[in-house]
């Protein structure tokens, strides 16, 4: 171990005596979106052919007639769709934008049954428009966490790397796990086993400093639940794999609200208190591995740098 490095349970206490933030600007999304116009003008578009379709039906025309609408409508769909109340509809009857769009019989059952239980109105608000984006912005946020370490240790002075050369011949930098940095190629450029339950895991990043290397998984949870237990389960498996050599180390790092409810000392039910306890029991029994929020990682890495 480092010198200057504390053992995992000091960065484990800084964890849990720093909590998370309610607000972190890397998984924050509060701009309109720039393509916010062209939602817009696809949900009148749509708009507009369903309530000539109405129309037509309420005159009883040719049906022929009305088929070309529906087959305008199909084809008016597209990836500015989905903030339709139309595509939220189709949505609501089980059924997708790509499953209407190559299906013109399903489009047309979905449509009447639109009509029978929607009011049709022709305003098109913007603000609910862009309020349908907020709520999808959850889907943003995938590589958010890793960001988030990879600007932290470059603030830090590491350099990301894109490939095993460049990786090689740096003493201080960062990877993602990526087809260049697959498992595969980890363990066996690194000599390391990553013996994970499911085969092939992959992590997040690959951190080098020096002869020291730091293999993270980064979870961002701001609720409990099965999902999210599952993540919890993985994070705590990464906390128990042990390679044969003390110059590699497994990092789980979590933040978001959750974590300050899994850090604290709060009264909790039976699932809770497993998480608490095996997160313990695995700090103690693999003390070259960590369990880290957002501080507790800055202190690490730190504290690294300084040796």
């Amino acid at each position: 171990m480092n010198k200057n490095i504390q053992n995992n349970q000091c960065y484990f206490k800084i964890s849990q005596e720093n909590p998370e933030s309610s607000l972190d600007s890397f998984y924050i999304f509060d701009k309109k979106s720039s393509n916010l116009e062209k939602y817009i003008k696809n949900t009148k578009e749509i708009k507009e052919i369903l309530t000539t379709i109405k129309m037509l039906q309420k005159k009883k025309e040719n049906p022929k007639t009305i088929n070309k609408y529906f087959e305008e409508l199909q084809k008016s769909l597209s990836e500015f769709s989905n903030c339709s109340e139309f595509i939220c509809f189709v949505n609501a009857c089980d059924n997708t934008l790509d499953a209407v769009k190559k299906d013109l019989d399903l489009i047309k059952k979905i449509t009447q049954r639109y009509f029978s239980r929607r009011l049709l109105s022709d305003l098109i608000p913007e603000e609910w428009i862009q309020a349908i984006l907020d709520s999808n912005s959850s889907r943003k946020k995938g590589k958010c966490g890793e960001l988030k370490l990879i600007s932290i240790l470059k603030n830090l002075g590491f350099k990301e790397v894109k490939n095993w050369e460049d990786f090689n011949k740096s003493n201080k930098c960062v990877a993602q796990f990526s087809k260049v940095f697959s498992v595969k190629k980890v363990q066996e450029n690194l000599d390391i086993k990553i013996k994970a339950k499911k085969q092939g895991k992959k992590l997040d990043l690959i951190i080098k400093y020096k002869n020291k290397i730091f293999l993270v998984e980064a979870k961002h949870l701001n609720t409990s639940g099965g999902g999210q237990d599952k993540q919890i389960s993985e994070l705590i498996e990464i906390l128990n794999l042990k390679e044969k050599t003390l110059d590699i180390s497994y990092i789980s790092f979590l933040d978001g609200s959750y974590s300050n409810i899994l850090l604290s000392n709060s009264k909790a039910g039976d699932k809770l208190k497993t998480q608490r306890k095996e997160i313990k029991k695995y700090l103690k029994k693999n003390p070259n591995n960590y369990w880290l929020n957002t501080t507790g990682f800055k202190n690490l890495f730190s504290d690294l740098v300084k040796s």
